[in-house]
């Protein structure tokens, strides 16, 4: 007996990683009839998740501006708990003398290489532990060059290295005589401290 309705039934199978479903008909025949590409269904979500990398790229994005912005005001290193302060104190109080410089070398042992000079051009290299402010190695060079000049220039000088060091309100890691001023290092930033005012300016 010949049926009078017809019956369609539908099957979709979703296909996760294309998002596409493909339509099966059933006609009223005996055979199903197979769904043309034209019947074809494109499935799309309605909801968008942000891809992994757009979310690295955003916190890229504020570490740069958090970085920007330690910069400006000098990058806050990690001298330990000795300043350059504490350091040249304690350099002084080892050998008494002018201070040349005052460098945070932070390969490895970190320690903090304080140059005095005490005549002629005569300059002691005095280590100060980072941790603890305590001397742990001297070396005399007799024989450096230009010690004699640099130590006239500062000895008459009314900023100190460390008067310079002081002047720049950041986290100082270096203070040196360079050119006839001091210049001061702060994490990513230079600055330039004259001999006759604690003024510190930023270089660049």
């Amino acid at each position: 007996m010949k049926r009078n309705a017809v019956i369609a039934a539908l099957t979709a199978v979703a296909v996760i990683g294309g998002g596409a479903a493909a339509v099966a008909v059933s006609s009223g025949d005996d055979a199903p009839a197979t769904a043309s590409p034209a019947d074809r269904v494109s499935l799309v979500s309605g909801q968008e998740s942000t891809a992994p990398a757009d979310r690295d790229d955003d916190q890229d994005a504020k570490d740069d501006d958090q970085d920007d912005q330690r910069d400006d005001k000098g990058a806050a290193a990690d001298p330990g708990n000795v300043t350059v302060a504490q350091a040249i104190a304690a350099a002084l109080n080892h050998t008494s003398g002018t201070v040349l410089s005052a460098d945070l070398d932070d390969d490895g042992d970190r320690r903090w290489e304080v140059e005095v000079a005490t005549g002629g051009s005569t300059v002691h290299e005095i280590e100060v532990d980072s941790t603890t402010g305590k001397v742990v190695r001297t070396e005399t060079d007799r024989d450096e060059d230009d010690a004699a000049a640099e130590l006239k220039a500062v000895q008459g000088a009314k900023v100190s290295a460390r008067d310079a060091a002081a002047a720049v309100d950041a986290t100082v890691t270096s203070v040196e005589f360079d050119d006839g001023h001091w210049e001061v290092e702060a994490g990513e930033a230079d600055w330039t401290v004259p001999l006759d005012t604690p003024r510190a300016s930023r270089e660049g």
